[in-house]
């Protein structure tokens, strides 16, 4: 089996659990940065915005009262619609409490207009949970656009009415190197009955990187943006 399908299959075997941010270093590294996020910010009903298939419902169940999850198209049976977030949420407005959007914006051909749209749905006291690549290789070719900086994003945030919360980067060049050895790792050693092969090696290769990656304080060569945002106070 090619080196991408048992790496695929590996994925695809552990989506949706907690054993899938422990396969790889870039894994590691989103949990651990948009955890916390989490955490600190989703309640109530959470849309789950470019959900794909669904690797980050279980998280945000445990923090809200409703979730429902959309894509672009039929990437998982237990969607709860298909939709354009470009600005076609057949949602009311101001009825959603939480907005999660990780690793969506970069795949739209005008991600400007989301951010619109996420405001019009967005409760006058809710808040949105985004993630965007910064320095991050090509994924999901053909349909890979953009790359955003953290000033980038607040502009965006502010043509949109929206304020910024919280913002941070996450990764970096350690990162990056660390990620594409653990996907080689993961490729060749994956197996469902000995799942610390892979999670074993990936969790020291992280631990590597976010000690290395730790020296550039300013983000210069950060992996992804990941901010919080909301309306401004009335």
């Amino acid at each position: 089996m090619p080196l991408k399908q048992r790496w695929n299959q590996a994925c695809a075997e552990t989506i949706g659990t907690p054993l899938f941010w422990k396969i790889a270093v870039d894994h590691l590294s989103i949990e651990r940065s948009l955890g916390p996020l989490i955490e600190r910010h989703a309640r109530g009903f959470v849309l789950d915005a470019g959900a794909g298939r669904l690797a980050w419902r279980a998280l945000l169940r445990v923090r809200c009262t409703r979730y429902l999850a959309t894509d672009y198209g039929n990437s998982h049976p237990e969607l709860g619609f298909v939709a354009d977030i470009q600005g076609g949420i057949p949602l009311p407005d101001r009825t959603v409490d939480t907005i999660f959007c990780c690793s969506v914006m970069e795949h739209t051909p005008e991600p400007w207009r989301i951010l619109p749209e996420f405001a019009r749905v967005l409760a006058d006291d809710g808040r949105i949970i985004l993630s965007v690549p910064f320095l991050y290789y090509l994924h999901g070719a053909p349909h890979d656009y953009f790359r955003f900086t953290r000033h980038g994003v607040e502009r965006l945030a502010a043509a949109a009415g929206l304020e910024v919360v919280e913002i941070h980067t996450s990764g970096g060049w350690a990162h990056a190197f660390g990620q594409v050895f653990s996907v080689v790792w993961g490729g060749i050693f994956w197996h469902p009955k000995a799942p610390w092969l892979v999670t074993a090696p990936a969790r020291l290769l992280f631990g590597v990187a976010r000690l290395l990656d730790g020296l550039d304080r300013g983000g210069l060569f950060a992996q992804t943006v990941n901010v919080v945002l909301a309306k401004p106070a009335r």
